[in-house]
């Protein structure tokens, strides 16, 4: 078998992409690749991949360009190179493209191909720090990312798109037709500045002017550093300042995301990720914004819409629409469990991938 390292961002929590690597992990050809994991730290991500019995070592690895790992990066680089020569190796895949000096310094010592995988919009500036010039194959969930990787000098040649996956027999339709006759939409992420919780306050608000039973999930946790706590007071502050408390509530973490988003009628993204998937494979209709992987997943008037972010009325709008006209949501719903079967199995994400890794390996002599 082929030896395979993947780098997780961490160990300690489960995101999006911590989920989208599970998935690629535990469904690869075992018969073909062995794949180790090093997590940066431990915690829920990394025991879940040991009861899954994947090999799983914890390495610190520092932010390789922050000022306070100057003097420990090259040591966890080191032991990093090490560990590759000792289970000998044949390919690094990253799951996040911040680690990719890490696969540049092991790729300059022992010839290997190296994979960052994007999951993030990236600039043109931070493309040129993370050395992607020197990735042997990049991975983007979006065509948009791909389109900046490639407007920033990288070869389209070695860039693929692949969309996020979803694992078809855990999200599936909810059996309850008519739960209640309260309409929830549900808005999935961290609480933070990107996920745009404050926006969904200021369409909350316009919705409930129209529709009285019509109420919001905020779905996610709050990361406990003074930005993230801050930002959910802010948010929480909003609320009640529009006399909201009673339309939107808090969920926190969910370890249920089925159930969680059994729970709600439509899902609602003011950025991106797995989630849409995972909504559309739930049977859900997706409202989302012109940004990132939400363009190459909601087929736009079928499964849902996509509009400007800074559209707020005309999102709105849209929820008012759905929340009006259950023969439209259920219509949408259903395509949109159709295109997640179609686009988004695990089947048809892993089998990409290995495409990739063969032709990495042959190029690399490193298989016949």
């Amino acid at each position: 078998m082929i030896p395979i390292l993947y780098l997780s961002h961490c160990g300690s929590s489960i995101g999006g992409g911590e989920k989208q690597l599970f998935y690629l992990i535990t469904n690869l050809d075992r018969s073909t690749y062995n794949p180790y994991v090093v997590c940066p730290d431990d915690g829920i991500f990394a025991e879940k991949l040991r009861n899954s019995n994947i090999p799983t070592t914890i390495l610190n690895l520092p932010q390789w360009r922050k000022a306070k790992s100057l003097l420990i990066r090259h040591r966890a680089a080191s032991q990093l190179t090490d560990f590759v020569k000792h289970h000998k190796i044949k390919l690094i895949h990253t799951s996040d493209s911040w680690l990719n000096p890490y696969l540049c310094h092991v790729k300059k010592r022992i010839n290997i191909p190296v994979i960052s995988h994007v999951r993030n919009i990236l600039s043109t500036k931070q493309i040129s720090k993370y050395s992607f010039n020197l990735m042997d194959h990049i991975i983007a969930i979006s065509n948009q990312s791909k389109e900046t990787l490639v407007n920033s000098g990288i070869d389209h040649v070695k860039i693929d798109v692949i969309l996020n996956c979803v694992d078809l027999s855990e999200f599936q339709p909810s059996p309850l037709v008519n739960k209640t006759d309260t309409f929830v939409i549900g808005l999935v992420g961290r609480i933070e500045p990107f996920k745009r919780q404050k926006e969904l306050i200021e369409i909350a608000s316009i919705v409930h002017r129209q529709c009285k039973n019509v109420k919001f999930h905020i779905i996610g946790e709050t990361l406990d550093t003074p930005k993230h706590k801050n930002y959910e007071h802010e948010v929480r502050q909003l609320i009640t300042d529009k006399k909201l408390d009673d339309i939107i509530y808090f969920s926190g973490y969910r370890n249920d995301m089925p159930q969680a988003l059994h729970e709600i009628d439509i899902l609602l993204t003011l950025s991106a990720g797995s989630v849409i998937a995972e909504a559309m494979a739930t049977g859900l209709p997706v409202i989302g914004t012109h940004i990132g992987s939400t363009k190459d997943m909601i087929v736009n008037e079928v499964t849902g819409w996509i509009i400007p972010s800074d559209a707020i009325e005309k999102i709105s709008h849209k929820i008012v629409q759905l929340a009006t006209d259950s023969e439209l949501c259920k219509k949408m719903g259903k395509a949109a469990r159709k295109h997640a079967v179609d686009n988004f199995n695990i089947e048809l994400h892993i089998q990409k991938i290995h495409e990739i890794y063969e032709k990495l390996l042959y190029k690399f002599l490193l298989i016949p």
